[in-house]
């Protein structure tokens, strides 16, 4: 007789299965995390006030052993061409450490938010806008996204049955 998998069920595997491929993926970054600027993500165009405003939303390592995600925003002048939506990266490329601030930048933890007027219209030149980056040390999410995976497969191992003979 052929056993039906509820709908849930399928869901919660689809996404155990994506967060162990998350977890590797932050576990291969870990330790270049230490050596090389890492980032990539989304770039996004818009008009705004007879102005362009570039946007980028970025996951980042930025070489001090510390993960980033956020992003950032820059004025354009009008004459700038519109791309609307363009992925962006850059990889294994030298060290951009930021400057320690606290103890908590020392051991990997960052929050960055910076809110710029806008500059008087037309804009001449590249202007920053704004920005926000939360950052924790690069071992962190590797450890919170194998977290529950590893927890079932632990749980099933001292039950004595596996995930795979249901």
């Amino acid at each position: 007789m052929k056993k039906t998998v509820p709908p849930a069920r399928l869901l919660a595997e689809a996404l155990r299965g994506l967060s162990w491929l998350a977890c590797l993926a932050f576990l291969v970054m870990w330790p270049f995390s230490y050596g090389f600027y890492t980032s990539f993500g989304i770039d996004m165009d818009r008009d705004q006030e007879g102005s362009r405003v570039r946007s980028h939303h970025r996951l980042r390592w930025p070489g001090d052993g510390s993960f980033w995600m956020g992003g950032e925003a820059f004025w354009l002048p009008d004459s700038e061409p519109v791309d609307p939506f363009d992925l962006g990266g850059a990889f294994f490329q030298a060290p951009r450490r930021p400057k320690q601030r606290s103890e908590w930048n020392k051991v990997g933890f960052w929050l960055f938010r910076g809110e710029h007027p806008k500059p008087t219209v037309p804009v001449q030149a590249a202007t920053y806008a704004r920005s926000f980056w939360v950052g924790v040390p690069s071992w962190l999410p590797p450890l919170l996204l194998g977290f529950w995976p590893v927890r079932r497969w632990v749980r099933h191992r001292r039950l004595g049955n596996s995930p795979e003979s249901r």
